[in-house]
């Protein structure tokens, strides 16, 4: 009698030949690089996490100081070449909850009116008030929407936490523009009185 139960072979299926590397060596070049320089980034990205864990006031001053040279550089040039000076825009008048609507204008602080100084308006230094940073006595700007010229003919620097009356009194000018420093506890106030004409 046959077995029914008869071992049944299958065919081992077909195999492929290795195949060569069809790309071309400048391909494979390339994806090699591409390659090794994602893996640098990752890298960066790994020690500036760490950097800013460990000591973000430092990363932050860091940043401050390349971005406040920068943009005197950029400033003097378009000053020299297009005759192009820093013009910044005068917004709303209120207090913090103006400030830190962040619109890119600096806010009249009521909390600095009185006779003993000059009007402040203020801007975070991550909200285009860092433009002042670089400013020395002397500096010509612009206010925006505005033909009048204004020279910085004061300088203050007090601590970031707040700056009271008794800390300004004596700042010289028209009016004031106040920012702060990136990872310090400073903040830079400017006076500005007009240039006259003629």
């Amino acid at each position: 009698m046959m077995d029914c139960l008869q071992e049944t072979t299958h065919p081992a299926p077909p195999t492929r030949p290795a195949a060569a590397d069809q790309r071309s060596p400048k391909v494979r070049r390339a994806q090699r690089g591409l390659t090794g320089f994602g893996v640098v980034l990752l890298a960066a990205g790994a020690v500036l996490l760490t950097a800013l864990l460990i000591a973000p006031n430092e990363v932050e001053r860091t940043y401050g100081t390349i971005k406040t040279e920068v943009t005197k550089t950029v400033a003097g040039v378009r000053e020299d070449v297009f005759g192009e000076l820093p013009t910044v825009t005068l917004g709303r008048t209120g207090d913090v909850a103006e400030l830190d609507s962040c619109d890119g204008t600096f806010t009249h602080m009521t909390s600095y009116d009185e006779s003993r100084v000059p009007p402040v308006w203020a801007a975070h230094n991550g909200c285009q008030g860092d433009v002042l940073l670089p400013w020395e006595i002397g500096q010509h700007i612009r206010m925006t929407d505005s033909d009048q010229v204004y020279e910085v003919i004061d300088i203050r620097h007090t601590p970031q936490v707040w700056a009271t009356i008794d800390d300004l009194e004596g700042l010289d000018g028209d009016l004031a523009l106040q920012t702060c420093f990136y990872g310090e506890d400073k903040m830079k106030f400017v006076g500005l009185r007009p240039v006259e004409e003629g």
